[in-house]
């Protein structure tokens, strides 16, 4: 659009020098009474906001386009987004996955990861390291709030139990944790393996909880009593049920899937690959 009429003349241009000339008149001498020069300003202010609106359009005229950024309420697309609040990236609120949970003879047993998204600044760093301890978790830093800062949180927890107990008479015990700005994020066939005793403090490790690629679909586990445990990758939306052995994603963890394998008899861990 170039706002040229048929006779060849700058229409556009023809307005704005109509509207600023029209302004010009209204400039009054003597003393004005107030109300009168509270509406003339009003009115001039008006005028000028047009001229500047309709100057945009010829401008943009001569490439073509029309340059909605510049006029009132225009979306200026280069804006930077407003960052979500803490509330809405779940800041003071971990997000919770149970990895695995099964029985060992009488004993129940569960995995569970809590994953806390990183805080942008201090204030966030403070409230969420007193919603952490509200939980029982101290964040793996040096024990300022400020570390936290750009930093995810992640706590992987054992818990065991009578079979009637209930979820607040369990012993919890800290498998693994970390803050970092950067996530595991193992490759091909890489396991990392963290074995634990199944239950109690003490004793063989029994349970064996780890980390291995998004692409892994199989985990075997080897125990020293020369048998073998395969853990299955579980699909993002099969239900939980008690098992000895799985790989799961983790809410939050999007770098790495976590898996558990449980020894069926009193044998110890021994070693962990990735078979698919």
């Amino acid at each position: 659009m170039t706002g040229v009429d048929g006779t060849g003349r700058d229409t556009a241009q023809e307005r704005i020098a109509a509207l600023l000339a029209d302004t010009a008149h209204e400039v009054e001498t003597g003393v004005a009474p107030v109300d009168a020069v509270v509406r003339a300003g009003r009115r001039r202010r008006a005028r000028r906001r047009t001229v500047a609106a309709v100057a945009a359009v010829v401008l943009a005229g001569t490439t073509g386009t029309l340059a909605l950024t510049s006029l009132p309420g225009g979306n200026d697309s280069s804006a930077p987004a407003k960052p979500a609040p803490a509330d809405e990236r779940r800041v003071f609120l971990p997000q919770i996955s149970t990895v695995a949970y099964g029985m060992s003879g009488d004993v129940r047993w569960a995995v569970t990861a809590q994953v806390w998204p990183a805080p942008h600044d201090k204030a966030e760093a403070v409230k969420q390291t007193e919603a952490m301890a509200d939980w029982g978790l101290t964040p793996a830093t040096s024990g300022n709030p400020a570390d936290l800062v750009g930093r995810t949180s992640y706590f992987v927890i054992r818990a065991y139990g009578p079979e009637n107990a209930t979820n607040d008479e369990l012993t919890r015990r800290l498998v693994d944790s970390g803050s970092t700005s950067r996530l595991p994020w193992p490759k091909g066939t890489e396991v990392e393996a963290l074995p634990q005793p199944l239950t109690g403090e003490d004793g063989p490790d029994r349970l064996v909880v780890g980390t291995v690629p998004t692409t892994a679909k199989q985990v075997a586990c080897h125990w020293k009593d020369g048998t073998t445990t395969l853990a299955d990758r579980a699909p993002d939306n099969a239900p939980l049920r008690k098992t000895n052995a799985v790989i799961r994603s983790v809410h939050g963890f999007p770098t790495a899937n976590w898996f558990v394998c449980a020894s069926p008899s009193s044998a110890a861990y021994q070693s962990a690959e990735v078979t698919e």
